[in-house]
């Protein structure tokens, strides 16, 4: 089983981060230092999230536009009449997606619905260095988020019941919304992704259709394991959606061709509603960091080797894995 190729360019403009040993995981954007982390593995990440939060951060206080806006806005994007739920002028804005129905017992069917909060305080320092060290998007993006000092928090609601794509494009819809109508955002948190993105990254999202909500809702991390030449990334977003992320556990291949080759293979899985059954293949990556179908890797469904714990699709990378793996660690080559 092949999966399409070039569907992202180069993640990282910057060079990988210099190899670091580890106490636990660690990986740090390029130019700030290395740090050591240990697992927090106590409290188990939900398979998908009911709610998924989108941040939009402001060096100044905005001001929010009339919820009559949001509902014009919401359904031009949308192509379907928008209600408008609540309009506290003080508190919530929701708003239901009348083309959008979620199924509940007793076959009773609702709108799915978004909402959004008045502008707040943000609080950067909550955001903790583990985080922070993945924010791979953007440069010096910890002193971005210090910079940031107010915050508008976008969600859906009584959506995740939707398919998965449907609810993708009902969150992509309404982030592009506030983009629009908040023009002063200085930057977008997804912390359901780890993901920070500033805003003409956010504003000009280069993907189409209903992968769009890839560019805002899927992060890739990198991370050195301490003691050994052990390297694993991996995608973080996925699971909020209840899609299976990704992890690579290697040695020795490129993490800006790894960074690349997880986002496309997310991109199918997320394309494709999970087609790949485990102990099927995909095609891996050689060399000079395209997908080759002449390279196949084994893929098998397993708990994430790093925080949060959740379900991954591992590939293993032939005779570049790490650790021990169902089978074996098997050659590159069909």
């Amino acid at each position: 089983m092949g999966i399409l190729s070039g569907l992202f360019g180069k993640k990282q403009e910057n060079p990988a981060p210099q190899e670091e040993r580890t106490e636990a995981t660690s990986g740090e954007p390029a130019g700030e230092q290395d740090q050591v982390f240990q697992q927090e593995r106590e409290v188990e990440a939900p398979d998908f999230h009911k709610l998924i939060w989108l941040n939009l951060l402001f060096q100044e206080k905005p001001e929010r536009p009339v919820p009559a806006l949001f509902a014009q806005k919401l359904g031009e994007k949308l192509g379907c009449a928008i209600d408008t739920v609540t309009e506290k002028e003080d508190g919530i804005y929701s708003f239901a997606a009348k083309g959008l129905l979620v199924e509940y017992e007793g076959e009773k069917r609702v709108p799915a619905q978004v909402l959004i909060a008045p502008p707040s305080s943000f609080e950067s320092e909550k955001i903790d260095a583990f985080q922070r060290s993945q924010l791979w998007d953007v440069q010096n993006g910890g002193e971005l988020l210090d910079s940031c000092k107010y915050s508008v928090m976008l969600s859906d609601f009584m959506a995740s019941g939707l398919p998965y794509l449907e609810r993708a494009r009902l969150l992509t819809a309404w982030l592009e919304t506030a983009l629009e109508l908040f023009p002063g955002c200085t930057a977008v948190w997804v912390p359901s992704a780890g993901k920070l993105l500033d805003r003409e990254q956010a504003v000009n999202n280069p993907l189409t259709g209903d992968s769009r909500f890839m560019w805002y809702g899927v992060n890739v991390r990198f991370f050195n394991i301490q003691g050994s030449e052990d390297k694993v990334m991996d995608t973080l977003g996925l699971y909020a959606l209840g899609l299976p992320d990704v992890q690579l556990h290697f040695r020795e291949l490129n993490p800006d061709h790894v960074s690349n080759y997880l986002y496309n293979v997310g991109q199918y899985l997320y394309d494709n509603d999970v087609p790949i059954k485990p102990g099927e293949t995909v095609d891996g990556v050689n060399a000079q960091g395209k997908i080759d179908q002449s390279i196949q890797w084994e893929c098998h469904y397993e708990q994430a080797l790093i925080q949060p714990p959740r379900v991954v699709m591992d590939i293993c990378p032939g005779s570049f894995a790490a650790g021990r793996r169902p089978g074996g660690n098997k050659g590159n080559k069909k």
